[in-house]
């Protein structure tokens, strides 16, 4: 009975039935495809990429603060600052200084470093980043990106990050 409806409504079209189920067959694989097509492009712009470059902040009317003496600063040593504009962690490692921000890429909060594992923890979820930047842990749906880089020198005996200027 079915196949009598089919065949009649294709005869009413004034087209065969093949034609109508070829149709059909294109329609849905020509949707098929676009489907796919949407559902690759979201998934690659949601998706951080594991070599992403990490972001280093250049504050535009920036000011040098410094952290810590340069000689305080020893080899794998990681030393917390806050200047109000700014929060982050500086450390020397490999003979060079560098510096990342302090506050967690996911949700805004503020990192705490853990001595023992040199890890920065946040502590509104369960995330923890290297003291590079790089995620080492996350239980999000999507990896949070790495932490931004400072500029970072060292200058007349002390370590230095670049840190924007107050508002007046």
């Amino acid at each position: 009975m079915a196949e009598l409806g089919a065949r009649l409504a294709a005869e009413a079209d004034g087209k065969p039935k093949g034609d109508n189920r070829r149709k059909f067959v294109q329609a849905t694989s020509v949707a098929a495809a676009a489907a796919a097509a949407l559902g690759a492009t979201v998934d690659h712009l949601l998706r951080p990429s594991s070599s992403m470059p990490e972001a280093t902040i250049v504050p535009h009317d920036g000011q040098w603060q410094a952290v810590v003496s340069s000689a305080e600063l020893v080899e794998n040593a990681v030393r917390p600052f806050d200047f109000g504009t700014v929060t982050g962690f500086v450390r020397r490692a490999g003979g060079e200084v560098h510096a990342v921000s302090g506050i967690c890429t996911h949700l805004g909060c503020r990192l705490a470093l853990d001595t023992a594992t040199l890890r920065l923890n946040c502590p509104c979820h369960r995330t923890a980043f290297a003291v590079d930047g790089a995620v080492v842990f996350h239980q999000l749906p999507l990896a949070p990106p790495p932490l931004p880089r400072l500029e970072v020198r060292e200058n007349a005996g002390n370590v230095e990050v670049l840190v924007p200027r107050r508002p007046v």
